[in-house]
């Protein structure tokens, strides 16, 4: 269950505990159970073990708490990602289609050439008033994007310099939406609870944070 943690990488993920443990300590007042316990059990949920799974981890070790202790214990995670955003002159920038239950969302997200994350932002339409929201948001001078109809508007409005590509250095986005689809599919590429657009936007921004400060910041 936890066999990834005494691998090659166990320096890089006892780093992003203690990280993970530092963000819990700043939200949490006070500790029913160990912050060292909490991190714990966020990591793991990250890296793609069920609620479930994680609650029978706990209890293993003698801890009882449930689902939902948990999913707030990550969801609270999600509260330092102003703290991890960066600035650029230039960003890459791309949205991708989620799903929860019935609704349909478009994650944006713009990063820097490094990969980290500059600016997300979690939308029920994909069109140029929201693109050009997003672009002004990143504070840049300039960006790369894909050949979408709705940046054209965006970019005009906002005179920002403009490069369009399909591949290319555009990758360090479309990297991000590898690795979200992939943990996704966790949840057969939906959220599993009737999720509110409240309830996705913490899941991804927490989702954000962790996979910074584990893999683009290591």
């Amino acid at each position: 269950m936890v066999k990834y943690l005494k691998s090659s990488d166990t320096l890089r993920n006892m780093e992003t505990l203690k990280a993970i443990e530092e963000i819990l300590n700043r939200v949490f007042k006070w500790h029913r159970f160990p912050v060292n316990l909490k991190a714990e059990a966020v990591f793991l949920y990250f890296k793609g073990l069920s609620l479930r799974a994680v609650k029978e981890y706990l209890l293993n070790k003698g801890y009882k708490v449930s689902i939902e202790t948990i999913r707030e214990w990550f969801h609270a995670v999600g509260r330092a990602l102003q703290a991890i955003y960066t600035f650029a002159f230039w960003v890459y920038v791309d949205e991708t289609k989620i799903k929860a239950r019935d609704k349909t969302y478009y994650l944006w997200l713009a990063v820097d050439e490094e990969g980290l994350p500059v600016f997300i932002h979690l939308s029920r339409r994909r069109d140029s008033w929201t693109a050009q929201l997003v672009l002004y948001n990143t504070k840049a001078i300039g960006c790369t994007t894909d050949k979408g109809p709705w940046y054209v508007s965006a970019v005009s409005k906002l005179s920002m310099e403009w490069i369009h590509e399909t591949f290319g250095k555009r990758n360090v986005v479309e990297r991000w939406f590898f690795y979200i689809k992939h943990r996704l599919k966790r949840f057969y590429k939906r959220f599993p609870w009737n999720a509110k657009y409240e309830t996705v936007y913490r899941w991804l921004a927490s989702f954000i944070v962790i996979y910074t400060i584990s893999e683009l910041k290591s």
